[in-house]
């Protein structure tokens, strides 16, 4: 099954990492948003967020949010510094509309083959190394709630060649099925932990269709983002997941 996620999809390769990006509103317009920002041809910042609400309301709050990102971003500053201003000046606007922001930053440096994230309120992304899963412990105040942003310190891992990252909003586990039971983290692990040799385009189209399989494609009751990372094999290179291509 092939799904329309309504022209808001988006695709990248930089830095060794192959990216495919989508967000699905459950109305017109949504307050999730993901972004792919390249700086130089080593590194590469990625963003995850969701405004409180849906509408055109989130959707405005989550523009103005990315244009600060965008601005922060060109300013060489390190992950820490830029939700440190996020949270300074988009998390500012965010409280005086009554509203707040969950973010997950990752910045990947290819010399090094280094990820570095950093989460305020926003789920940790999922790592997947052959059979390995891990979910960095960053945890922090989503922005809006606190004039500065507060929570852990970055957390970094080392990827190797076909290494997948995810990264998700809370409508794409929390999504219920006909008799009301949640997705889930473990099904979308399960998913992803059987299909890692797939390219991240591919990825992101198999999570999807079992997504909407599983909710019977009802109406949906909040926006749904999914952004999937893949650290590229060398030509010819071996992929260690559970389903080869």
């Amino acid at each position: 099954m092939s799904l329309d996620t309504g022209g808001k999809g988006k695709q990248i390769i930089h830095a060794g990492i192959q990216g495919a990006g989508c967000s699905i509103p459950a109305d017109l317009e949504g307050g999730d948003f993901f972004d792919f920002i390249p700086l130089g041809e080593d590194q590469l910042i990625v963003a995850i967020g969701d405004v409180m609400g849906k509408g055109m309301r989130a959707a405005g709050q989550m523009k103005e949010l990315c244009t600060i990102l965008h601005a922060c971003t060109r300013k060489d500053l390190s992950l820490l510094e830029i939700i440190n201003q996020l949270a300074a000046i988009g998390g500012k606007q965010l409280h005086r509309a009554g509203s707040f922001a969950t973010l997950c930053l990752i910045s990947y440096e290819q010399q090094h083959n280094c990820l570095t994230c950093l989460s305020a309120g926003h789920p940790s992304p999922v790592i997947f190394s052959g059979r390995n899963i891990h979910v960095p412990r960053v945890r922090g105040v989503a922005l809006g709630f606190l004039e500065e942003y507060q929570g852990t310190r970055p957390e970094q891992v080392v990827l190797s060649r076909g290494d997948v990252v995810i990264l998700y909003t809370d409508g794409l586990v929390e999504a219920r099925d006909a008799n009301g039971q949640n997705y889930g983290l473990n099904r979308l692990k399960e998913i992803v932990a059987a299909n890692t040799c797939l390219d991240a385009v591919e990825l992101q189209e198999v999570i999807l269709n079992d997504l909407f399989t599983f909710t019977g494609c009802r109406q949906q009751r909040d926006d749904v983002t999914l952004v999937i990372l893949k650290k590229e094999l060398e030509k010819g290179g071996e992929c260690h997941g559970d389903q080869g291509k």
